[in-house]
């Protein structure tokens, strides 16, 4: 969709609200937020309306996006990103999930500045994938912060409101995700509500403690049978496996690995050659895969080898065969749970 340019209006100066907001946004992390403040927008009572005019900035995308969307939906107009200039005033932008480094001189056009919400206790995991990167490094507790941007950095300005969150016990990312996006759209709006004290009173981020959350790759799905545990394989599945599928090489053929079994299920196998990391064994009393890993066994329900089968159609179709009998998934270390990772989280720019 083409998205339609703004006529000028007339400038005016807000030191209360409703604010006049431009939002930017593209994802399932940004929505709730726009949710939030359309909302407000619309249905608010006079004593409670935080906004006043909500417009959105978007990049080009072939598919609609779950924010452009919704945008349709409500009528809500805006730009294309990237943004040449500004044809109305507005006294905020917020800014959720957007991938792209604000200029400074679009910065400077709103009075307010541009206002981040971040899935992340900052400065823990500034950058691209925080979610990601809370399962994979195991931590129970994360949170959302609202910032206000620098230009030409990512998620280093300062903190205008944080809350904590539990993680909870074997959260996948989009669960999370998903918590954190409602956390935000009610953090934002407390935000909005008491604006120039918010960012009068802003902290400056400490030193201590700044990771970053890179983006994921495709390497990362990989499983090192021999040195990760039953633990960090579930670790790694729940927070890779909606992004991309983990993975294993056989016999020259990459596999994927889908729908693991809950790790508190301690399987009975049974197998006549010695159990070490990386041997799959069906198990035919639940039609599941199991692979042995540094400590243990971990089960998925359905592989992919060129196509999509079941964990009996694998066992029909290969383990079965006595010329495969007792050939190992091989290992293959993706860093992400030796000292390579530390070292990686803690560079701004890894090389």
């Amino acid at each position: 969709m083409k998205m339609r340019h703004l006529s000028h209006s007339v400038i005016r100066s807000n030191l209360k609200p409703p604010w006049r907001v431009l939002f930017f946004g593209t994802d399932e992390f940004s929505l709730p937020t726009l949710q939030a403040l359309n909302e407000n927008r619309m249905f608010a009572s006079s004593e409670s309306k935080l906004v006043d005019t909500l417009h959105i900035a978007h990049p080009w995308m072939k598919k609609a996006s779950p924010v452009m969307k919704y945008a349709t939906l409500y009528d809500l107009r805006g730009y294309t990103w990237p943004i040449k200039q500004l044809d109305f005033e507005y006294d905020i932008a917020v800014l959720a999930s957007f991938g792209h480094l604000i200029p400074s001189k679009l910065v400077k056009a709103f009075p307010f500045g541009v206002i981040n919400v971040h899935p992340s206790l900052l400065p823990r995991w500034r950058g691209a994938a925080p979610l990601h990167h809370t399962l994979l490094n195991g931590d129970s507790v994360t949170g959302i912060s609202i910032m206000s941007i620098q230009p030409k950095v990512f998620d280093c300005g300062p903190l205008l409101a944080q809350e904590k969150v539990d993680v909870p016990p074997r959260c996948s990312q989009v669960l999370l995700r998903d918590m954190l996006a409602h956390k935000g759209s009610k953090l934002i709006l407390q935000t909005l509500s008491d604006l120039p004290n918010s960012i009068s009173c802003a902290k400056q981020q400490p030193d201590k403690g700044v990771c970053y959350a890179h983006k994921i790759n495709q390497n990362m799905s990989f499983i090192d049978w021999e040195n990760q545990t039953v633990e960090s394989i579930d670790r790694q599945y729940r927070a890779l496996h909606e992004t991309t599928e983990l993975r294993t090489e056989w016999q020259g053929m990459t596999i994927r690995l889908l729908d693991m079994l809950d790790i508190r299920h301690k399987p009975d196998i049974k197998t006549d050659v010695i159990p070490v990391p990386g041997l799959p064994v069906y198990n035919k009393a639940d039609g599941s895969l199991w692979i042995c890993c540094q400590d243990g066994w971990v089960g998925f329900s359905n592989i992919v080898i060129k196509k999509k089968m079941s964990a009996k159609a694998f066992y029909n179709g290969y383990l079965s065969k006595s010329r495969n009998r007792g050939i190992t998934f091989n290992s293959k270390p993706s860093g992400l749970f030796d000292e390579s990772y530390a070292k990686w989280i803690s560079r701004a720019k890894p090389s």
